[in-house]
């Protein structure tokens, strides 16, 4: 089945090696460099195999890693158009501080993403709390679900299983 809209929580931790990967001979690949190698590449087959020729990617990065996002996302020929903003607390015990994660949007194709009507990134943030950092807020489905509610859709690393979206989730 090909899917039109796709939503990714890619391993961000793991792009910085996998941007090294050509410094090294295919014979002595470090294993961090595997593992990093493998779940992009996962990503990539994903998103080759699996899209029809239009389609949108929702694409989830933190703060920190906003511009290995774009830099990943022009490599596979993707057009950027907006992101929108989910404000979730820190996960570490003890600390409220919040955290900005974005939820970027990309498409490919005749599917033009500046005729979806998006709301405006700051005006309406995801507010939804998780109760681990594997999910994501609800409110970000239920968007994407309203905006496209026929289309086939697809989440690659992802762990909440919801009625219409398939899940792929490569364990590394």
């Amino acid at each position: 089945m090909k899917h039109e809209i796709f939503m990714i929580c890619p391993p961000w931790k793991q792009y910085r090696i996998y941007k090294r990967s050509p410094m090294f001979l295919f014979d002595n690949i470090p294993p961090k460099l595997l593992k990093a190698l493998v779940a992009f590449r996962f990503i990539e087959n994903c998103l080759n195999q699996l899209s029809s020729p239009d389609h949108v990617v929702f694409i989830w990065v933190t703060e920190k890693y906003t511009e290995e996002c774009k830099d990943y996302m022009k490599h596979l020929g993707y057009e950027y158009h907006k992101y929108l903003i989910w404000h979730r607390p820190k996960w570490k015990r003890g600390s409220s501080k919040k955290v900005l994660e974005y939820l970027m949007v990309y498409y490919k194709g005749k599917m033009y993403a500046p005729v979806l009507p998006f709301p405006d990134s700051l005006e309406t943030p995801f507010t939804g709390r998780v109760k681990d950092r594997e999910r994501k807020p609800a409110d970000a489905y239920a968007m994407i679900e309203a905006m496209f509610p026929i289309r086939p859709k697809l989440q690659i690393y992802g762990f909440t299983h919801r009625t219409g979206w398939n899940v792929f989730h490569h364990n590394n």
